[in-house]
């Protein structure tokens, strides 16, 4: 049974609170122990994040919508137009491409909070402008079914509920950031239609949608208008999945989601759910959702989770119950890196959900993961150009010598018009909203509690219950360096928490100078104290290279390592490699020094890893699958490892993240 705790302030209060509304708005969820802070509470100042969100706006935001503006590409704006009777066409596109669009306008809002670009917020109003005048009088708004003879509700790969979840977030974080309330306006109006259609839970309609991001997007549009019957819809949807016989692994429709034990499907609609259904509980507090959620979760990083965060081993293959899946979770432990699919949506969603079960429950390990992912599968989708992008993400690549998969591409592309490039659009939106509000990942309150979950230099400014307003200064290097520096910019007595990831032993903290409290690995160091303008907490993150295996389950990593420091995942890449050496012929010695040594010039600024690892040459396999070991001379080859999400940055290549060892 779900119970609901209303929120008592009105729209318009809720509206005049626009820049204090978090990304993800928990400031008032009952059931959290880590509340959001608003989006203008944290701005990165320099360095690694503060580097990407100027390229999203100078660069990325600008490109993505002028290729928006191309008919010919698979999610375009221009379906909208011709939907509001602006011009004449035919629509073009994905039945989930305009979804893809309000995710563009969600990452102009994010923009738009930190750059207040009088042009970006110009751009913002034309376009939900046109969006308004395109929606029906009873708020349904699809141009794939508007524009063709497609039926509404026809099938649930119309994606019309995700479209419609996509539509709800990016209009609450317009109204959270602008104060207006035009494109929250068209949200509410499709909010209130999508009710009329499924408060009754129509059977035939039990198993909609294939993606569920509307569950997300009703939770928000419930904490920004205060409307109770959009948590109650989010409840509905959460309780359809699996209520109806004849539903499948592929979208998590066919068990329960209380009763599920395993993590099945399609890697961005479970994820996507489950993180709504982490929104519904942070406002119920039902505990058989909890628990089915951190049931998911675990079997999600223990059995079936991509040393950089990614998930989804399959293009196309079964699940447990035998159901033929594609864009999937593998069976557990089965994790291949050549075919890994690894779309970069589902690694997004796994950092959402992650997110959300760190407010939910407080344990840092979710922060660990959510870290894991931003630094590894997220920026490995976007090209240091600020312009390209992979779909999918492996984790070895023979250049061309590897066949294309569905959606794989040597070469990250600029575009769906453009010769060989997926006809999908919806990860470089995807990318471009995550990175432009990373900001708002990095810190969360609690009662007298300021909780520091990410790293970078950057300014934190926000109200802390039972304290009052906070100002703090991060200043770092990191990922590069691990030295972290906070200064206390305003008096007040509170815990100040620092978390220290799970890889960090031997992490040490000082306050003003002198030793601090014990900083275990896995946790949070907490500060307790009063705390005066210009005091000082240092924090040191032991950056050591370090070489990780895998569960002796996982058959292809048999016998292979990689390489971490810090939160990054490193690879081998040809370019590094000297002439006539192949990627599969280098092992690394189990005792093997790797040295970290910073290059400015190289891949937009890196801290690669040298050492010296073995070549042991295959000789000649022509015309060959097995033959009798041969016993080749080793030889002593200089090493040089880089960033993995730096990888395909320098042409075609050959690239590998897990290497053979010698013990």
């Amino acid at each position: 049974m779900r119970k609901i705790c209303w929120l008592l302030l009105p729209p318009a209060a809720l509206l005049g609170l626009a820049q204090e509304r978090g990304l993800v708005d928990t400031s008032r969820s009952p059931y959290v122990k880590q509340r959001s802070v608003g989006l203008g509470a944290v701005r990165w100042t320099r360095g690694f994040w503060a580097d990407r969100c100027a390229l999203v706006a100078k660069v990325s935001l600008p490109a993505m919508w002028e290729v928006m503006q191309d008919a010919g590409n698979s999610a375009n704006f221009v379906n909208f137009k011709i939907a509001a009777g602006l011009q004449a066409g035919k629509f073009h596109g994905n039945d989930w491409s305009d979804g893809d669009v309000y995710k563009a306008l969600e990452a102009m809002a994010l923009v738009y909070s930190y750059t207040h670009d009088p042009k970006l917020d110009e751009t913002m109003d034309q376009a939900i402008a046109v969006i308004a005048k395109a929606q029906t009088p009873e708020g349904y708004i699809g141009t794939h079914t508007q524009l063709t003879t497609k039926k509404r509700w026809g099938d649930l790969r119309y994606h019309e509920l995700y479209n419609f979840g996509h539509l709800f977030t990016a209009a609450c974080v317009h109204a959270r950031v602008t104060g207006k309330d035009s494109f929250l306006s068209v949200a509410r109006k499709a909010a209130d239609y999508v009710y009329t259609v499924f408060k009754p839970r129509p059977r035939e309609l039990a198993h909609f949608c294939f993606n569920p991001s509307q569950i997300m997007g009703l939770v928000e549009l419930y904490r920004t208008t205060g409307n109770p019957k959009y948590l109650d819809l989010a409840g509905i949807f959460v309780d359809m999945r699996g209520s109806q016989p004849g539903g499948t692994d592929q979208n998590q429709t066919r068990v329960p989601l209380r009763k599920e034990t395993e993590a099945v499907g399609h890697a961005v609609t479970g994820p996507y759910l489950w993180a709504g259904a982490t929104d519904v509980y942070a406002e119920t507090g039902e505990e058989a959702l909890r628990q089915a959620l951190e049931r998911l979760w675990r079997d999600v990083v223990e059995r079936k989770m991509y040393i950089t965060g990614g998930i989804a081993a399959l293009h196309q293959g079964a699940s447990i119950r035998r159901d033929p899946v594609h864009e999937a979770f593998g069976y557990p432990y089965q994790l291949p890196q050549r075919t890994a699919y690894n779309e970069t949506c589902a690694g997004i969603a796994m950092a959402m959900w992650s997110w959300r079960m760190l407010g939910v429950t407080g344990d840092p390990k979710y922060a660990d993961v959510v870290e894991l992912i931003f630094y590894n599968t997220l920026l490995s989708a976007w090209g240091l150009d600020g312009k390209t992008y992979f779909y999918t993400n492996p984790l070895r690549r023979y250049g061309k010598e590897d066949p294309l998969m569905s959606n794989d591409s040597w070469q990250r592309w600029p575009s769906t018009t453009t010769p060989g490039a997926p006809y999908c659009y919806c990860c470089p939106p995807n990318v471009l909203r995550t990175v432009a509000g990373s900001a708002a990942w990095a810190y969360a309150v609690s009662e007298k509690n300021v909780w520091v979950n990410l790293y970078g230099s950057n300014t934190f400014a926000a109200n802390v219950p039972g304290v009052g307003p906070v100002r703090l200064t991060q200043d770092t290097n990191y990922p590069w360096e691990g030295h972290v520096q906070l200064r206390v910019e305003s008096a007040g007595a509170f815990t100040l928490n620092l978390r220290v990831p799970g890889w960090a032993e031997g992490a040490t903290v000082r306050v003003n100078g002198q030793p601090g409290p014990a900083a275990r690995a896995g946790s949070y160091v907490s500060l307790s104290r009063t705390w005066k303008p210009g005091d000082s907490v240092e924090l040191t993150l032991p950056l050591h290279p370090r070489l990780v295996e895998a569960h002796p389950k996982a058959e292809e990593l048999r016998n292979q390592v990689a390489v971490m420091r810090g939160p990054l995942v490193y690879a081998l890449e040809s370019p590094d490699l000297p002439p006539g050496v192949r990627i599969s012929e280098v092992f690394l010695p189990a005792q093997i020094k790797l040295t970290p040594h910073h290059e400015g010039e190289l891949l937009g600024g890196v801290t690669v890893l040298e050492g010296e690892a073995v070549r042991i040459p295959e000789g000649d396999w022509t015309g060959l699958l097995y033959r009798t070991l041969l016993r080749p001379t080793p030889e002593r080859i200089r090493l040089r490892l880089i960033p993995y999400y730096a990888w395909a940055n320098r042409g075609v290549s050959y690239m590998t993240v897990w290497l053979p060892v010698l013990r």
